[in-house]
């Protein structure tokens, strides 16, 4: 990992230019104007719990949402899934399992192969759904998992190699196992970075994630997904999460800071 190509100035203009463009073509951002009457430089902080709500709101006017046509908006990218399991410095490139509780219709992250095992918390109409990804999972030489810690011990082991991540939420990163790789995931905001295994800080994907310090935690925004468009969103349980600078790497991080 290198911080050659990071810059605290640039990374600020590019959120900058993501409000302006969300000011400029989306409707829920556009309101905020309205509602206050004057311009603003940064959107109201949007509460992550309320983003369900105000979905139809949150896309583009050139390229509205069609509910009847499309998914609803958190699936997120394969980009930014290989992205973070980059972050943790662990991954090789290995056909991933990740544990879910819906199939998704990617194929490949990457270079890599992509496949989805239902996890026993998910509801399927046909059990052989579940079974037949866990056959896939443990016909694969030396597969990487990624799955939340109770989804992940839930399976059967596998009985050769695998690479194991876990899945963690932006509440939950106090808590540390070394013996995997660990992924930052918000079920709204998708995949946002990982803990490298050296430093062992939670590095944000700062290509694509933006954060600012606020009282209620750090505000995210997503600086490429238009659809949705996704700025100044909070996430509940965070106040105690810093943004700082990596001092191994000096790129982004959260870090526990104290009260």
């Amino acid at each position: 990992m290198s911080a050659r190509r990071f810059s605290q100035r640039a990374w600020d203009q590019r959120f900058q230019a993501a409000v302006a463009r969300a000011f400029a073509t989306v409707p829920y951002y556009r309101e905020m104007w309205a509602e206050a009457g004057a311009p603003l430089e940064e959107p109201v902080v949007t509460p992550v719990a309320r983003l369900d709500a105000v979905l139809d709101r949150l896309y583009p006017l050139a390229r509205p949402y069609e509910r009847q046509r499309e998914e609803p908006g958190w699936t997120g990218e394969p980009g930014e899934l290989m992205e973070a399991l980059k972050l943790t410095g662990d991954y090789r490139g290995e056909p991933l399992f990740e544990v879910r509780r819906a199939l998704l219709d990617w194929e490949r992250i990457g270079r890599a192969r992509y496949h989805v095992v239902l996890g026993a918390d998910a509801e399927v109409a046909d059990p052989e759904l579940r079974a037949a990804g866990v056959r896939a999972f443990h016909a694969a030489r030396e597969p990487a998992l990624l799955g939340d810690p109770a989804q992940i011990a839930a399976l059967p082991a596998h009985p050769g190699r695998a690479r194991v991540f876990l899945r963690r939420s932006l509440t939950d990163l106090g808590t540390r196992d070394s013996r995997h790789g660990e992924v930052v995931h918000d079920p709204r905001l998708g995949y946002l970075g990982g803990r490298y295994r050296t430093c062992g800080h939670v590095h944000l994907n700062w290509r694509r994630v933006h954060a600012r310090q606020s009282p209620s935690g750090p505000l995210l925004t997503l600086l490429r997904r238009r659809r949705p468009t996704l700025a100044g969103i909070s996430v509940p349980g965070t106040a105690h999460l810093g943004v700082q600078h990596c001092p191994e790497h000096g790129t982004p991080i959260l870090r526990e800071v104290a009260s």
